[in-house]
Order: structure tokens, then sequence, then C-alpha cells
């Protein structure tokens, strides 16, 4: 095979992953991932079941290519937040406090207002945990997620001049934890997941504590 036919197919497969990533966001959203016939997805971006198994092995297969994607964007959004908030800069130890309100009030209200994806995510979990071989991949896209958060971390702190007190990982996996507990409530509960309190007061001090005393003068 040449370069040019095979560069059409290249573009061709890679045009029918992203159909195919695109349809199962869609009617995953509507019926869950357990609900979800192959035979939906597949009509839904007009293509036959070969198609689909061409490109995934299984529906769990396919979610795990739209998580991954679905949290690299979410990634790139709590960077322009964060990126927005500290363009002000932080010259005491209350206007720290107060950029991390706006970036954890700003992240609950723009990132996990969606109970319909974290019910989709919660439903893959506990079907990867059932499943050894689909429990690596999804702990390895977890860890990849949490490296992602941490270098996001790393980047605003050296912005600051400040550094973590504590292991990062352990940081961000203590953080992440305070919005998913919030989600979990809002699912139960039927509530709002942005909890004012939650982000105004608990998380700046959470944030706080994680931080290295005299990095900032005191106000």
């Amino acid at each position: 095979m040449t370069d040019q036919p095979r560069q059409r197919e290249t573009r061709r497969r890679a045009q029918t992953r992203r159909r195919l990533i695109d349809a199962a966001r869609e009617v995953f959203s509507e019926h869950s991932i357990r609900d979800t016939p192959v035979e939906l997805i597949c009509e839904t971006a007009g293509f036959s079941r070969g198609a689909f198994y061409s490109n995934f092995d299984t529906k769990e297969d396919l979610f795990l290519a739209v998580y991954e994607e679905e949290m690299s964007l979410r990634i790139q959004k709590t960077r322009t937040i964060v990126n927005d908030v500290l363009v002000e800069g932080v010259a005491d130890r209350e206007s720290l406090h107060d950029a991390i309100v706006k970036v954890g009030t700003a992240c609950a209200e723009s990132l996990i207002a969606d109970h319909n994806w974290y019910m989709l995510v919660t439903e893959f979990r506990a079907h990867a945990l059932r499943d050894p071989q689909l429990r690596k991949r999804a702990g390895e896209s977890l860890e990849h997620l949490t490296d992602s958060i941490a270098e996001l971390l790393h980047e605003a702190l050296d912005r600051l001049n400040l550094r973590l007190a504590v292991d990062t990982r352990d940081a961000v996996r203590a953080l992440t934890s305070v919005y998913e507990a919030q989600l979990e409530h809002a699912a139960f509960t039927g509530t709002s997941s942005s909890s004012k309190p939650l982000f105004t007061q608990i998380f700046p001090r959470m944030v706080q504590s994680f931080i290295e005393p005299g990095d900032l003068p005191e106000s």
C-alpha cells in the first residue's frame, strides 16, 4: 500500500471512530451504558456492526474512549478557569482564599453540573470493578486524569510561588473527592450539585491546608 492510500485509510478510520464516539455520547446519555444496544450506536453513527467491532471490542471499551475525551475537555476548561482567576494575582492569604473560592465555585458550576454524566461514570466504574481487564484500563485512565490535574495544580502554585506540603497525587484525590461527594449527594437528593458552603468554606480550607506555611506574606 502506498503512502496516499494508507493516509486515506487512516483518515477514514479516524472519521469512523469519531462518529462512533459522538453517537455513543448521545445514546449513552439517553439510555445508560447497560441499556444501550450496540445496534443503536451503529444506527446513530450510520455504520454497521462490523465498523463498530473493527474499532472497539465492547460498549465499555467505547465508553472508555468517550470518558478519556470528556476528561481531557474538562481539564482544558479547568485550566481556562484557573488562568482567568490567577491573572489578577494573589498578594496575601486573604486574596489566596478568594482565588481558591473563585476557582472552586467556577469549576463546580461549569464542570460538574451534569448529573447524567456523573451517573454514566458511576455505572461504568461499578462494571469495571467486576471486570479485571476493564478495571486495569479504567485505572490507567483514572491515573492519567490524576496526573493531568496534578500538573495543572503545580502550574497554578508555581505562578503563586507556593508548593504543596503533601504528595501531589494524594492532594488531587482529596480535592476531587469533594466534588464527587457533592455530586453523589445531589444525585440522591435531587438538589443542586453546586453547594455554596462546600466551595466557599470547606474546599478553600482544604487547599490551604495542603500548602507549605510561610509561602505568602500574612495580610
